[in-house]
């Protein structure tokens, strides 16, 4: 198992599109997870598209407008404005399209993480995409006269060919005819807000537009540690470091000294927790920021150690007894149970 940074997969004046895949980390394939991280330039345009997964996005910086058509005949088209902090859900097949309306050349750039659940997609640990315009449109090589009365062969050569950039292009001018909508973003996109160090915000299903995931933003000062945790039902986590660094460790199924990971993680990388595996997070020098998708709706995520804890919770002298060491070392790992009165 490995943290690892993502491919790039598309680059150009518009921005870029990097991914991770199961191919490269086979874990994200295991337990059926997937990431990429879209950057728009001022002006650029990731064009109409639908996914095989499920997936949310999460603004790390800029601001832009996003379009997505829900899956379901004569569903209305929602158009909303994005800020850094947002989190907006997207469901497989939803048509989505992603705009940097900055005409700034200088302006920021749109950056957004996106991670899914791709264990039904058409390569799991993979999220594959499916455009409707440009080089590698699904339309591209179809008899357009042959389904759409009225089209010439002229136009019908034009329709689909007439755009040679893949996924990204980037504009001439403003488009004067998109309007987000504030009403819009209800159940489609929640913004997370200020994460405090030291602790973990997480956003449930019901947060997520009943996606069936969650997502989890954590935060460490430099020096600074999140108790060793687990998602006690079983659900796997795909993480990826925004900001700082950290070093990381993932226990192993069989627990002993032996760890499936025990890496210092840069910012840009991503690693999984799999199912039922204890992780620990220490942030570098510079602190660390990190979002995680868990394959829960709501995660019932527990540390083991420390106030508040499973072995705070568990009767000290069974703790003391179980791990043969002193009292004081018990209290230290968070078992301040009291001894019951009879």
């Amino acid at each position: 198992m490995s943290a690892k940074a993502g491919k790039t997969l598309v680059e150009s004046d518009a921005g870029s599109y990097v991914a991770w895949s199961g191919a490269d980390q086979p874990e994200l394939a295991v337990e059926g997870l997937g990431c990429g991280l879209l950057v728009l330039r001022p002006l650029g345009l990731a064009m109409p598209h639908y996914a095989d997964s499920p997936k949310f996005g999460y603004v790390l910086g800029g601001s832009g407008v996003v379009g997505v058509l829900p899956v379901g005949g004569g569903a209305a088209e929602r158009v909303v404005r994005l800020e850094a902090g947002d989190v907006i859900a997207v469901r497989t097949g939803d048509v989505s399209w992603w705009y940097n309306d900055d005409a700034n050349a200088d302006g920021a750039d749109l950056s957004i993480v996106f991670i899914g659940d791709t264990a039904r997609a058409v390569s799991p640990g993979d999220i594959s995409y499916f455009f409707l315009a440009g080089g590698n449109s699904v339309l591209r090589g179809l008899d357009v006269t042959a389904w759409a009365p009225g089209v010439t062969a002229e136009q019908a050569a034009a329709a689909f060919r007439s755009q040679p950039a893949v996924l990204l292009t980037r504009l001439s001018q403003r488009l004067p005819g998109v309007c987000p909508r504030e009403h819009d973003r209800k159940g489609l996109v929640t913004n997370a807000g200020h994460v405090a160090a030291g602790t973990v915000k997480t956003l449930t299903a019901a947060d997520l537009g009943g996606l069936g995931i969650s997502a989890a933003l954590g935060r460490l000062e430099a020096g600074g540690a999140r108790a060793p945790w687990v998602v006690r039902e079983g659900a796997a986590q795909a993480v990826y470091v925004a900001r700082g660094s950290s070093r990381v460790q993932v226990s192993s199924a069989a627990g002993g000294e032996t760890l499936l990971l025990d890496v210092d993680v840069p910012a840009g990388s991503v690693f999984v927790v799999p199912r039922f595996a204890v992780a620990f997070v220490a942030a570098g020098a510079q602190g660390v920021e990190w979002v995680s998708l868990i394959k829960s709706p709501r995660p019932a995520v527990e540390h083991l150690t420390g106030e508040g804890s499973v072995l705070g919770g568990v009767t000290a002298e069974v703790v003391q007894a179980s791990l043969n060491v002193a009292p004081e070392l018990v209290e230290l790992l968070g078992s301040r149970r009291a001894a019951p009165s009879n």
